[in-house]
């Protein structure tokens, strides 16, 4: 209307109900009074060019083996729950979790085994925490959880006792029962520490405490406890 042209990305649908990608340039055809009497619309079918843009975003952001958020994105999804807390005066709790025994079970059993443990136990913890929380696989047997911000150090402690429980006892994996222990380590925002560095070391160190200490248990290790 303004420029006579229009330039842009869109998902349109073919006559089949099918929907595709396009970059599509739509120019307005004017009769000499200068009234627009109808508009030609020529565009680039970029579906697989933006299938491929998902892949690479799901391999940068996504653990391959369990399909839960890695590191990279558990680090932004942590930044933006700070940003929110910052803006409501809330707090935030991140938990760092390990696995106990977890190389036994890769030299006992065979690491396809362990890869299905690791799976039975990414399901388990993720079922016990909320669907606000992020839960993501670090690396190896490594996890973190970023718990949903709240009015209530209350409420984070009870959402990490919840996820502890939810952990407990041996897995089944290929017909087998496993036994496997988890330390868990945790800190607050803000209290903790107030930038996402310093909150992932007080994490990893009250996990590590709490590994040292009982080790084969789910234990949490907040600070401030």
């Amino acid at each position: 209307t303004e420029h006579g042209h229009w330039t842009g990305e869109v998902w349109n649908r073919r006559k089949n109900g099918e929907l595709f990608a396009e970059i599509i340039t739509i120019s307005a055809v004017r009769n000499p009074l200068g009234a627009t009497t109808h508009y030609v619309a020529l565009f680039t079918d970029i579906t697989s060019i933006k299938e491929n843009e998902r892949k690479l975003e799901r391999i940068a952001h996504y653990d391959a083996l369990t399909g839960l958020p890695n590191r990279v994105l558990l680090a932004d999804r942590l930044q933006q729950a700070m940003a929110r807390c910052q803006r409501k005066g809330h707090s935030l709790a991140v938990a760092f979790i390990d696995l106990d025994g977890f190389k036994a079970i890769n030299d006992n059993h065979g690491h396809r085994v362990g890869d299905l443990a690791i799976r039975e136990f990414a399901q388990r913890l993720s079922s016990g925490a909320r669907r606000s929380d992020t839960v993501a696989r670090l690396g190896g047997d490594e996890f973190g959880v970023v718990l949903r911000p709240t009015a209530s150090t209350d409420g984070l402690r009870a959402s990490t006792e919840r996820l502890i429980r939810q952990v407990q006892g041996p897995l089944v994996v290929d017909g087998q029962r496993i036994n496997l222990g988890a330390s868990f380590g945790a800190a607050l925002y803000p209290d903790d520490a107030r930038d996402i560095n310093g909150l992932l070391e007080v994490a990893d160190q009250a996990m590590y405490a709490a590994k040292r200490e009982r080790k084969g248990q789910a234990v949490t290790g907040l600070t401030n406890e």
